[in-house]
């Protein structure tokens, strides 16, 4: 049994194109295809999206075929479906033409019992067919256009507002997601983004929504196939064979680094002492990150696109970081709020990005972790760091580069500024921090932070220097530079990880000590090598020796899993849940 070591104080079907520089490019065949069914709406979108979704999906659709109202819907799902051939995604809407009013007959052209009734008639076929079905709002009206060209018949901004409830109250019940279409044209500005007649769409409108679309399905198509890393090895076999290859790197380590050492972090001798000294060892450890520019005075998002699922709402956005970009993020607001909540910022490792809050099967749980957090009543942001997300192709070096070279380019270009690249991780982080406490949703008193590996790191160095952070929790990845050197593991991070000259004053048992004496967990697998269980335990002994000191011991723990490598397992996650229900309530 394994023993814990615990610290603790259709008609036309568009021609598939191959993929850009930035997508792995795949023969049309081995595309996922995707659907969309709707109105002349979908109509003007369809090839726009079809263009963005280019490598990734084969999108297909009636072409020109107005699927119109829910009736005439139902009656061609059959033969839109065949056409398609075995969707993966199937993104559809239904209601400008259900909420018709004649003018003579004085009746709307399906009623909104009817149009509920036949919405869960549709989401059940297209179920049969696939999982990943998606359902899209009925876009705004502007009345007086509308009006204004005399037809036998009206819409009314009203009476889409009541359809959709109606739409909503359907999806939700069915487990479909809804694509906020309507909200993404109210933040627009529907005067600005619809056209003469108050119903259709200028170009930049058209590409609005399909900016939306596509973001939506591609989310989609990553929770129908998330990447998956290979769990590393566990129990007593794999604590034998991880102690033989440690040994023997340890015999190549050349003494000069064997033997090197790091200024000593005395334990402070009382609460006093350490008040003394914290603002000097926070000064060193914000210098070691580099010249770290300015952050913006006031956040700056957009909105990319909005969903409405079962229990919370989804929020994509692009968040401007005030020098080289904008930040893709991830904000998931939970239903039924009635006063400020607890919020996790939520800090994606090096292998996966803001999606992976999505996916399930991950991050120690069958159920998406975003998920849990939103049946918990809290707030959910999660920014991708450079080079991951959207921000991937945005560097120095265009779409010519991505991933690691992007990593290589940017660390090369920020070096020459006087800034590390892991001092632009946590700035970005600050900004997404600030961000977060702009939402009124927000209790800014109650905000955790947290992620595995990479995200880890973030989250206590963020936390460290960032007062604003209430509690952290923190999965793998917790690293004393001096035995990783002793190990002879640099390798096991990238060039992002590390920052300027710490190692002239102290390790990382300082950096941590300053988020005393806020609450932190760490939860590590002792078979890691880019975390040495060696340097925990100094960790553990140091910043521990300061949380007690203060009289806070009750808020450090340090839990080591001896036959556990680097992973997130289901206990470490419920040690997590656990951890932020006693310290964000």
């Amino acid at each position: 049994m394994t023993r814990h070591v615990l610290f603790a104080l259709v008609g036309v079907l568009l021609v598939p194109v191959f993929a850009s520089a930035q997508q792995p490019q795949k023969p049309p065949a081995d595309l996922p295809r995707v659907l969309l069914l709707g109105d002349s709406i979908r109509i003007g979108y369809a090839p726009l999206v079809a263009k963005k979704l280019e490598g990734i999906a084969t999108v297909v659709h009636p072409g020109q075929e107005n699927c119109a109202d829910t009736p005439s819907t139902l009656a061609g799902l059959d033969k839109w479906l065949t056409a398609a051939n075995k969707p993966t995604v199937v993104h559809f809407n239904c209601g400008l033409h259900d909420l018709k009013f004649d003018k003579k007959t004085k009746q709307y052209q399906v009623p909104v019992e009817k149009y509920e009734k036949n919405l869960k008639e549709i989401v059940a076929k297209l179920q049969g067919a696939t999982p990943h079905v998606v359902f899209a709002s009925t876009t705004p009206i502007v009345d007086a256009r509308h009006a204004a060209r005399k037809a036998a018949f009206d819409r009314t901004e009203a009476d889409v507002k009541t359809y959709n409830e109606a739409a909503i109250r359907a999806m939700t019940a069915a487990g479909v997601p809804v694509n906020d279409l309507h909200r993404i044209v109210a933040d627009g500005g529907p005067d600005t983004l619809l056209g003469p007649d108050g119903t259709h769409y200028t170009p930049a409108g058209y590409d609005r929504l399909a900016d939306a679309v596509a973001d939506c399905i591609k989310r989609q198509l990553y929770a129908f196939n998330p990447p998956r890393l290979t769990p590393p090895a566990s129990g007593p076999d794999a604590v034998t064979a991880y102690r033989k290859a440690e040994a023997a790197q340890d015999a190549a380590v050349p003494d000069v680094f064997r033997n090197m050492t790091v200024p000593t972090f005395p334990v402070p001798a009382s609460r006093e002492n350490w008040n003394t000294r914290r603002p000097d060892v926070k000064a060193k450890v914000v210098a070691a990150l580099g010249d770290t520019p300015t952050r913006p005075a006031k956040p700056k998002a957009r909105l990319v696109s909005a969903e409405i699922r079962p229990g919370f709402r989804l929020d994509r956005i692009m968040l401007d970081n005030g020098l080289d970009g904008e930040m893709s993020a991830l904000l998931i607001l939970p239903e039924k709020r009635t006063t400020p909540a607890p919020a996790i910022l939520w800090l994606h490792s090096s292998s996966f990005d803001h999606r992976q809050l999505l996916a399930p099967n991950t991050n120690g749980g069958a159920e998406p972790l975003g998920v849990t957090f939103a049946k918990r009543g809290w707030v959910v942001f999660a920014p991708d760091a450079a080079w991951y997300g959207d921000r991937n192709g945005h560097g120095p070096a265009g779409a010519t580069e991505s991933t690691t070279t992007q990593q290589l380019s940017q660390h090369k270009y920020h070096l020459w500024f006087g800034r590390t690249l892991w001092g632009m991780f946590v700035r970005d982080d600050q900004i997404a921090l600030d961000y977060l406490c702009s939402r009124p949703e927000v209790d800014v008193k109650r905000i955790g932070a947290t992620g595995i590996s990479m995200g880890s790191t973030r989250s206590w160095w963020l936390a460290a220097v960032d007062d604003r952070i209430t509690a952290v929790v923190g999965v793998a990845c917790l690293t004393r530079y001096e035995n990783l050197i002793r190990h002879g593991q640099l390798r096991q991070h990238g060039v992002y990880y590390f920052v300027n000259g710490l190692l002239k004053h102290f390790d990382t048992e300082a950096v941590v000590s300053l988020i005393a004496p806020r609450p932190v967990l760490f939860l590590t697998g002792e078979l890691d090598a880019g975390s040495p269980a060696d340097g925990i335990r100094v960790i553990e002994s140091k910043a521990g020796g300061v949380y007690q000191t203060i009289g806070a011991a009750d808020r450090f723990r340090s839990v080591r899993y001896p036959e556990v490598g680097h992973t997130y397992t289901p206990e470490m996650r419920a040690e997590m849940l656990a951890w932020f229900d006693r310290w964000l309530k």
